[in-house]
């Protein structure tokens, strides 16, 4: 074999490998919008031709993932403040259709300081602002002991904003955890 046949043979070469590397590639995103559509028709009931319009803003944001990368969704914008550092920097890596998805379920799910408060001005034992943020156990100890003998009931008086913080941080771990896992995780069948 002459030296200009092997150099074709190896240009030949070079060129079926980043073809293989092109399909592959394509391949992986395919696989990864699949799972994304699949995680959104577990976690939700959207309908058929909602999801179509889902499904083409995933594409968009995978073939062109500079121009959705840092797009914040403009509704949802004021909620980032009460969100943890380490939530935001996620969401950031999702496509704008999964952080939509996030927002709208945090928006649901996040809790009040001023309901909490309401809550709160019961007296005990029938206040019930741990049952308000999902503390169960604690409600059922407050309400036994009457409030610490309203000791208890007055010092929340102080710690209701921070209670309802730290819900809300966890309430937002939850919720991108689950949106994550079903993303991320799951294999296309």
């Amino acid at each position: 074999m002459t030296d200009g046949q092997e150099e074709i043979l190896n240009k030949i070469r070079e060129r079926v490998l980043e073809r293989e590397k092109e399909l592959r590639t394509a391949e992986d995103k395919e696989a990864g919008i699949e799972a994304t559509l699949q995680a959104l028709e577990e976690i939700t009931e959207v309908p058929r031709h909602e999801m179509e319009r889902i499904s083409a803003e995933i594409r968009a944001s995978y073939e062109q993932p500079e121009l959705h990368k840092n797009q914040p969704v403009p509704a949802y914008s004021d909620l980032d403040k009460e969100l943890p550092a380490t939530v935001r920097e996620a969401l950031l890596q999702l496509p704008p259709v999964l952080r939509k998805e996030f927002y709208e379920e945090y928006k649901i799910q996040n809790r009040h300081v001023g309901i909490s408060y309401l809550l709160w001005l019961i007296p005990p034992p029938f206040s019930c602002h741990y049952l308000y943020i999902r503390s169960r156990f604690t409600q059922i100890l407050y309400s036994l002991t009457f409030g610490g003998a309203y000791i208890w009931w007055i010092v929340d008086l102080f710690r209701i904003p921070k209670i309802v913080e730290e819900d809300n941080r966890k309430t937002a771990k939850r919720i991108l955890k689950k949106l994550l896992k079903h993303t991320l995780h799951k294999k296309p069948s």
